[in-house]
This record gives structure tokens, C-alpha cells and sequence, in this order.
């Protein structure tokens, strides 16, 4: 701490040297702009000058009416969505609309929540807030309309998304005993404004609004440069491009290489702000004033203080009085968070982000000292830049920087710590490690029983998702125990708190490998919200999508399948809908889920898995172009589990771009945080070494697995209960390589590596039977390649033992396994001699590979041509000719039903054809039977 305070001081104390020493002669100033009215470009598309007209939200406004229009005595209504989608603007339109009809609209200042709703005027009353996430009082406010009132009273939340903040409301107020089903709504602003309103109409009647507003002739839509349809357009960006063309008009100086419209409208009031710093006569380069209006956008300037404070920081020795009266006198849009001098939040976070993240030193001058107000200001900003910018790289990192020093700063007060966690986006997986410190921080400095209990929630949460599973373990077991005393007192308030701490315990023990105790969590937990009253179904909906995903993952380790199905059923509906609510929130627990499912359906029924797997790449791939930092671990997933889907079809080739992609997506992140990500990379490049080994890369495949084992064995040396069957796996994958490359003295330790661990993992109970089946019939293949024939038999032999078990259970998922191991048996049998003993499980190969042939010919003919050819070759040796003609010339027919082009299955056919030739001799096969 005393090393980064003193290195923040030096960093601010040189850069304000040289922007002292360097500041010399003034360019030339920009030109004099013909009109007052295009003075201030940014405040043209401030929503309370309401310059452009309100169109395209009818059908948003007809829902507020009916959602108004009840006798309910008190009713909320959430309406999410990113920042320029038109919340501000569309609850203004409402409201006059309500006033037009007798109610009273009372909009609800930052820092006067509580006295605004206490001083309810009397009658049918709408309250707007605006900005509802960072209202950290938020709770106490609601309590206020729990006492009656005469008239109705409604509440128009407005939210970038509905995070922990929202999720904490449920126990943060004493309102939601009083409520009915649907007297809590939420809902999203979507894009387009309406599916009858094409971008070019909001454009052309922008540009002829603005053209007005500013006294030219309207130039026409033809000036507007072409929008990105594919992408979609926010309302925000379609006004900046209006904007733009109507400032062009008056002759004000517009750029023409900005990226974005609102770049493009960032930059001509960049012009403005220097302009006036001239005429008020300070020497302040284009770029000392473009930092000092993003400052201001940070600290805040409501008053003079603020004004000279931020003036200190960014270009100190600049006259204070004069400064302060230049930087209040830019016109402020209402933002987020106050008056901005920036214009809209959309502008102010471009400009925070284009400053600040180019500038480490600009960082630390605006974050040394800062009070425990602007401390939490800070966060605040921060938490918004990760949820609205994240598509911006420098923006991530420059929220994170910003959390860090203004948690710091505040040391060690509650209020700014509690902000760090409640304006996160709900998430599947992603804390960091400074959320570890802050999480620890927040618990010691807890100031009740209830903000104890969430700091030791987001703490164990936290460790969890750092792979600090162990500490994790202890400190959610103490976050559970503290909710279920509070819960106790009463049950419905703090139920959803109660099932979110057991969840996460339940997602830790599983990462601790401890899936039986999983399953217990997550169970009590469903059972929890399946008996909560009606009345909070909206609350329970969310909790019981994230426990449901969190079981069917756990279902999947333990292999009870129906369970699983049973479960997915039930959550995808859920899912939708919340997608459907808050599709920036939810859209990645969706793709999470069907990333899931592809897996499952991979194992036991192939031919479902591709459309799941499909749709989970869709929807990463569109996440992906609003916040490509953020999305990149969904993705990876996504386009591995695809390609293992393709693969379980026979399917190889196709394969190969998805694993490839995922596995350069996975090496970027593990060079981030290998801790979190280590295991991810390990997955993919196992699935994309087996791909490369089926299609004959052999060296390439060898390359990837032996990276894969080395990843994997050092996690199971920190996490062997974990990771144990993980690393069986990829050492599985490795010594059939190896077999495949003619290496049986290489394969065979490592395969006898996997059957130890994976004999050892059944004896303790845990799930993976097949897995050890198929280790055991590999290392008799491994046998007989170095001439062990006598040892061969035996692992075979207890192969099949156990996949006949395994298909008696479920046929259509072990059957194919089960003809595999039959195969391997049987041939083991030939070559050690015994041929009588061979042709009843070569038959029985032979009898289940037509079965499957017939149903999934492309995956399964090959292992009918080798079961029928290994049959031909005993029938041979015992003398049986009839039956060895028979079953050669199948052989060859299945063969050139195989024939593609490809050198492999032409090599194939002409052996058909030797054996064939060979039945007709009548003369002994030789070599090995066909594994």
C-alpha cells in the first residue's frame, strides 16, 4: 500500500510538471461557429431537451399503461437495458401521459430517495427512478411505500441491467411481504424501436429535428453515412449520425474517420469544450481539456470545490476561481450519476475510457486522496464501464484499475466495498482476485448480521472461482450457517439469500470433487424455492434457473441421466423467459446451459447434440460482439463442446476449425488467469489431440495430448479429486496415439496410468464405469500389439463384463462401447490361440454393429467392416468356408459403401477385396486380427 500511494503521488506530481512546463504556445483556436445554437453539441442529444420527437415505443407504452391502470395499491415495474436504448426518454413520454390522465409524476434526485417517496403528495402518484442500480438506499426507499397511502402508487425503476443490486432488494426490503403476483414486473427495451420503424425513418426525422433545432435547411438522410444494420443500432447512435449531419449543415467542423456516430459527436464537442476554455482565457491544450472534462466525469463537479478539486488533479497551476467558472459553466446533461459536462453517459464513458485508459499517470492523479464519497462515485463509474463498454478492451481493464484504487482509497468503509459486489452483473464465473481482497476486507469490516452474511457469500464465491476451492469450502459453510440463522427469524424475506449461499456451496463442493455432497446442496436448495409463496415466483424464478444449471451440471458427473433430462426440461423455459426479461444478464446462463446439455447429448444420444451445440456458438458468437473480453470463456466452450458433438458422429473433420479456434481463445485467457482457466485450455486441446489422432495427424495429435497430460497432472497433483479422471482421460488419449503412430512400448504405461486411476475412482464410488471399460479394453489391444497375447484376454475380458452390465442399463449409450470391447475380446481370443472360444463374442460384435449401422450408418459401418472381417478370418482358421464367403463379400460391400476419395478407405477396400480372394482360395488369413 505504502509503495502504490507513493508511486501514485510521483506519477501525478511528473505529469503535472510537464503539463506545466509543456503547455507553451496555444495552437490555432478552433474556428468561431456560425450559430449559439450548435455551440454545445453534446446536449443535443440530452433527453430531457426531448429535441428529437418520441417515436416507435407504443407498444412499451401501451404495457406501462395496463401495468398502471390497476386498483393495486402500490406496483413496481424494472425496464432494463444498455445505455442510449431510450429508458429516460420513454419514461418521460409515460409520464406525461399519466399526467394528462390526473396522476402526479414525481422523478426521484439522486441522494433524496428516502425524503422524496416520505413527502408523497396525495392521489394516484408515478415515481421515476432513474439509474435504479446505483441507488444504494434503494431499499430503504421501498420500505416507504410499504406504509399506506391515499391513491395508488407506482414505481418506474429504470437499470442498464438487473444485477446483485436487484437480487438484493428481495431481503433488502420490507415492501415484497405486501405485493401480489404481478405486482413486481420487469422487462427489457429491445432493439429494433419497433419491427415497423426502420433505422432510416428514425434517421431522417432525427436529422430534420436537429436541422430545425439549430436554424438550417434539413440536408436530407443522403449526408447520414450508411449505419451497421447487422449489429444493430442503438437509439443514441442513430441521433449522434443525425447530429453530425446537422452540425455539418451549420458549418460547424464535423470529422469524417471517427469509428461511430458518437465518436464522431465525442470529438465536434471535444472542439466545443476547448473553444470556451479559450474565450474564458485559459492556456489549455485540446487534450488538457478533453482530460479535465473526463475527470469530471469521474469525480463529479456539482459545485465549486469539485470543480477546483478536479482542476488540482488534471492541470494544476491552471487560475482555480476561473477554471471552476469555466468547467460549470459547460451546460451538464443529467447522468447517472449527476450533471455531466460530457453530455450523456454513452459520451462520458467514450471519454473516461479514450483519457483515462491511455493515461496511467491521468489514473492515478484522479484516484490519489479521494475522499469516501468520491471513493464510492468511483466504483460506481467502474462497475458501469464493465457493463456498458466492455466491447471497448481498454475499458475492462480500466474499470478493474479504477476498483482497485478507489477501494483502496475509501479504506475501509462498508458502503464503497458492498458497491463493489452489488453493481456486478450476475455471472456464472467471474471474480477475480480483487474481488478476493475486497470480499475480505467486507467481511471484517461488517457492520450486521445480514451484510456479514453476504460478504461471506461474495468472498466464498469469489475463492471458488479463483480456484481457491479448499478456502472456498470453509468460508461458504460459515455463509450458510449465517443465513440460515437470519433465514430462520423469517423464512420468505431472506429465502432467495438462503438458497444463493447453499448453491454456491454446492457449485464448490463439486469443484472440490465432492459430487455426492453437491448433489445434496443443490437439491435442498431447489426444494427451498419450489416453497416459496407465489408472490415471489419473480424473485424465485432467477434463483431456481441458477440452482438448476448448477444441478444438471453435478447430474451430468454423477450419470444419472433421466435426472438430468428431467431437469433441463424444467430449466429451459425458465431460462428463456429471463432471457427474454434481461437478455444482457441471462444470455450467458443460457448459453451456459445448452453449452451443457451438448455435452450430455454428445454422450448418450450424438444426433441431438449438434443443433444444442449450434445454438450455444450462436449465441456466443452475438454476446461476443457486444463485450468480446467478457464473453470469450462462453465461447470457448460453446465451439469445444461443438466440436466434440461433430466428432461422436464420426464427424472429424468439421471438427477441427471450432477446437482450433477455442483452443487460441483458451491460450489468451490462460495467459490472464491461469488459475481460473488452466483446466479449459486442458479440455480443448484433449478433444482437438483425439480429433487430430482420428484423422491420422499423428505427430500434431502427440504434440497436443502431451501438453494436455502435463496441464492435467499438475492440477491433480493440487486437485486430485478434481482432476484425477480428467487426467486418466487425456493419458488414455495419449497411449492410443501413440498405438496408432506403431508406439505400443510408449502407449503402454500410460495406459496403464489411466486403468490405476480410473480402477481407483470406482472403488471409491465415484461415476465413470464405462471409462474404465474402455482403459481396459485399450490395454489389451496394447497387449497384444507387443505380442502379449495371453495378457491381452483378461482386461478385455473385464471390459466387456462391465459395458454388458453398463448396456443392460442404458443400450442406446453403452452399445457401442459394449461391440468395441467385443471386438477387442474376441480378437484377443484369436490371437492367443483360442479360436472357438472368439467367434461368439466376434458374432456378437458383428450382430450389434448392423444394429447401430442401420440407425447411424456413418458412425458405425466402419466397425461393421472390421467385426465381419475379423469374423471371416476365424471362420478361415476352423475350416468354416461357407460362413468366411458370406461374410467377405459383405465385407467388401459395407468397404465401398465407405469409399469417399480418401486414401485410408481405398486402402480398406483393396484389403476387402484381398480377403475376399483369399476366402475363395480357402487359405489361411494372416497377421492380426483387426482391433
Amino acid at each position: 500500500m505504502v509503495v502504490s500511494d507513493v508511486s501514485t503521488r510521483l506519477a501525478a506530481a511528473v505529469r503535472a510538471a510537464r503539463s506545466a512546463v509543456g503547455r507553451g504556445s496555444l495552437p490555432a483556436a478552433v474556428q468561431t461557429v456560425p450559430g449559439d445554437g450548435a455551440r454545445w453539441p453534446a446536449v443535443l442529444l440530452d433527453p430531457a431537451r426531448a429535441v428529437v420527437p418520441f417515436m416507435g415505443r407504443e407498444q412499451e407504452l401501451d404495457e406501462l399503461g395496463r401495468w398502471a391502470d390497476t386498483d393495486a395499491p402500490v406496483r413496481l415495474r424494472l425496464v432494463v437495458a444498455p445505455a442510449g436504448f431510450g429508458k429516460t426518454r420513454l419514461a418521460s413520454e409515460f409520464g406525461d401521459r399519466l399526467a394528462d390522465g390526473g396522476w402526479t409524476v414525481v422523478p426521484v434526485p439522486i441522494g433524496r430517495e428516502v425524503a422524496t417517496v416520505r413527502a408523497r403528495p396525495q392521489g394516484d402518484v408515478l415515481f421515476v427512478i432513474d439509474d435504479a442500480a446505483t441507488r444504494l438506499g434503494l431499499g430503504a426507499t421501498l420500505d416507504v411505500l410499504a406504509r399506506p397511502a391515499r391513491g395508488r402508487t407506482r414505481v418506474l425503476l429504470l437499470a442498464r441491467v438487473a444485477g446483485e443490486w436487484l437480487r438484493r432488494l428481495r431481503w433488502g426490503s420490507t415492501l415484497w411481504a405486501q405485493l401480489e403476483p404481478g405486482d413486481a414486473t420487469q422487462t427489457a427495451l429491445d432493439l429494433p424501436l419497433s419491427h415497423d420503424l426502420p433505422d432510416a425513418a428514425v434517421l431522417e426525422a432525427a436529422l430534420a429535428a436537429f436541422a430545425g433545432h439549430l436554424g438550417v435547411q434539413d440536408p436530407g438522410p443522403g449526408v447520414v453515412p450508411a449505419q451497421e444494420p447487422d449489429r444493430g443500432n442503438r437509439v443514441v447512435d442513430l441521433h449522434a449520425a443525425a447530429a453530425l449531419a446537422a452540425l455539418a449543415a451549420t458549418g460547424v467542423p464535423v470529422p469524417a474517420d471517427e469509428p461511430s456516430p458518437v465518436r464522431g459527436l465525442l470529438t465536434a464537442a471535444a472542439d466545443s469544450w476547448v473553444r470556451s476554455a479559450r474565450e474564458a482565457g485559459l492556456e489549455l491544450s485540446r487534450d488538457e481539456v478533453q482530460d479535465v472534462v473526463a475527470a469530471a466525469c469521474l469525480l463529479g463537479v456539482d459545485d465549486a470545490a469539485g470543480a477546483r478539486d478536479v482542476l488540482r488533479r488534471v492541470v494544476p497551476g491552471v487560475p482555480a476561481r476561473v477554471g471552476a467558472r469555466w468547467l460549470l459553466g459547460l451546460p451538464a446533461v443529467v447522468a447517472e450519476l449527476g450533471p455531466s459536462p460530457a453530455g450523456p453517459d454513452r459520451l462520458g464513458d467514450l471519454l473516461l475510457t479514450d483519457r483515462l485508459g491511455r493515461s496511467v499517470s491521468l489514473v492515478g492523479s484522479c484516484t490519489w486522496g479521494l475522499s469516501r464519497k468520491s471513493a464510492l462515485r468511483v466504483v460506481r463509474v467502474a462497475r458501469r464501464l464493465e457493463v456498458e463498454l466492455s466491447e471497448v478492451p481498454a475499458a475492462t481493464a480500466l474499470a478493474g484499475e479504477l476498483l482497485r484504487r478507489a477501494t483502496d482509497s475509501s479504506g475501509d468503509d462498508p458502503r464503497t466495498l458492498r458497491a463493489a459486489f452489488l453493481l456486478k452483473r450476475r455471472a456464472v464465473v467471474d471474480a477475480s482476485v480483487d474481488d478476493v481482497h475486497r470480499g475480505g476486507r467486507l467481511v471484517e469490516v461488517a457492520r450486521d448480521a445480514v451484510g456479514r452474511a453476504e460478504a461471506l457469500v461474495d468472498l466464498g464465491t469469489a475463492l471458488r472461482d479463483v480456484a481457491r476451492v479448499t478456502e472456498s469450502l470453509d468460508v461458504l459453510d460459515a455463509g450458510v450457517e449465517a443465513w440460515r440463522r437470519i433465514a430462520a427469524g423469517d423464512p420468505d424475506r431472506y429465502r432467495t439469500a438462503l438458497v444463493s449461499a447453499i448453491n454456491a456451496m454446492g457449485s464448490a463442493r463439486w469443484r472440490a470433487g465432492h459430487t455426492q455432497a453437491a448433489l445434496a446442496a443443490h437439491r435442498e436448495a431447489l426444494d427451498l424455492v419450489r416453497a416459496a409463496p407465489e408472490r415471489d415466483r419473480s424473485w424465485c424464478e432467477a434463483e431456481m434457473a441458477r440452482v438448476l444449471i448448477s444441478l444438471n451440471v453435478v447430474q451430468n458427473d454423477a450419470g444419472t441421466l433421466q435426472e438430468e433430462d428431467d431437469t433441463f426440461a424444467e430449466l429451459l423455459p425458465i431460462l428463456r423467459n429471463l432471457v427474454e426479461r434481461d437478455p444482457r444478464q441471462w444470455a450467458v446462463f443460457l448459453t451456459t446451459a445448452l453449452s451443457n446439455r451438448s455435452v450430455t447429448l454428445t454422450e448418450s444420444r450424438p444426433q441431438q447434440a449438434v443443433p444444442v451445440a449450434l445454438e450455444a456458438v450462436e449465441l456466443s458468437r452475438r454476446m461476443m460482439l457486444e463485450a468480446p473480453q467478457r464473453h470469450r470463456n462462453e465461447l470457448g466452450f460453446a465451439l469445444t463442446n461443438l466440436a466434440n458433438a461433430y466428432a461422436a458422429l464420426g464427424r472429424d473433420r468439421e471438427a477441427v476449425a471450432p477446437l482450433t479456434e477455442a483452443a487460441a481463445v483458451r491460450r489468451e485467457l490462460v495467459r490472464e488467469n491461469p488459475a481460473t482457466h488452466t483446466w479449459t485450455l486442458a479440455y480443448t486441446l484433449a478433444s482437438l489431440g483425439a480429433v487430430k489422432s482420428r484423422l491420422g495427424d499423428l505427430d500434431e495429435a502427440v504434440s497436443l495430448e502431451r501438453e494436455a497430460v502435463l496441464l492435467r497432472r499438475r492440477l491433480a497433483r493440487e486437485h486430485p479429486a478434481r482432476y484425477r479422471r480428467m487426467l486418466a482421460a487425456s493419458l488414455s488419449n495419449l497411449a492410443v496415439t501413440h498405438s496408432r503412430a506403431g508406439e505400443p512400448e510408449e502407449a503402454l504405461p500410460l495406459e496403464q496410468e489411466a486403468v490405476a486411476i480410473r480402477r481407483g475412482l470406482a472403488e471409491e464410488g465415484q461415476p465413470g464405469e464405462e471409462h474404465l471399460a474402455h482403459s481396459l479394453s485399450n490395454l489389451g489391444v496394447l497387449y497384444a500389439e507387443l505380442g502379449r497375447a495371453a495378457d491381452a484376454v483378461a482386461p478385455t475380458k473385464e471390459a466387456v463384463e462391465r459395458l454388458r452390465r453398463l448396456a443392460g442399463e442404458d443400450p442406446g449409450r453403452f452399445e457401442p462401447a459394449l461391440a468395441n470391447a467385443l471386438l477387442n475380446l474376441g480378437a484377443a481370443l484369436i490371437d492367443a490361440g483360442r479360436l472357438q472360444e472368439g467367434v461368439e463374442p466376434t458374432t456378437e460384435a458383428v450382430r450389434l454393429r448392423r444394429e447401430l449401422s442401420r440407425r447411424s450408418p456413418d458412425v458405425h459401418l466402419p466397425g461393421l467392416a472390421a467385426a465381419l472381417t475379423n469374423l471371416v478370418s476365424v471362420y478361415l482358421d476352423l475350416g468354416m468356408t461357407d460362413p468366411a464367403a458370406d461374410h467377405a463379400q459383405e465385407v467388401v460391400a459395407v468397404r465401398r459403401r465407405l469409399v469417399d476419395g480418401s486414401y485410408a478407405h481405398e486402402q480398406d477396400l483393396l484389403r476387402a477385396l484381398d480377403l475376399q480372394a483369399r476366402v475363395r482360395r480357402s487359405g489361411p488369413v494372416e497377421g492380426r486380427a483387426i482391433r
